[in-house]
């Protein structure tokens, strides 16, 4: 029998979002080797923790779900959920780049990027 894959969400602020498309997280602790005159590969340092939250939106006819350029502009921290089954992953982090593309034949998309530290 197959098995049942459910679909992720992603929430921001007070609420989900609808209209989001894509979703990606990126993280990275910056580990390092260490080498030392005798031995190779003799261990790790890790090193600051880094997050991006990347995402994208379609733009409907009433406008955009969320004012992203406003809160690029005012480098607002808000926190994002990304919800799957058994964990949510949270990130508190300001909107750092923002894409916009017109397609001729397609709907207005939206390209955000999150940068931020992600919550215990």
């Amino acid at each position: 029998m197959a098995e049942f894959f459910p679909r992720g969400r992603l929430a921001t602020g007070a609420g989900e979002l609808v209209d989001v498309t894509n979703v990606k997280l990126d993280s990275t602790n910056n580990a390092k080797q260490i080498h030392t005159m005798k031995r190779k590969g003799a261990g790790i340092t890790l090193g600051t923790e880094e997050h991006t939250l990347s995402f994208d939106l379609v733009v409907g006819e009433e406008g955009e779900e969320r004012d992203w350029y406003e809160q690029m502009k005012r480098g607002q921290i808000k926190q994002c959920r990304i919800k799957v089954p058994g964990r949510t992953i949270t990130i508190e982090g300001t909107v750092k780049t923002i894409g916009l593309e017109l397609p001729l034949d397609d709907a207005i998309k939206q390209s955000i990027q999150v940068i931020g530290a992600m919550e215990d």
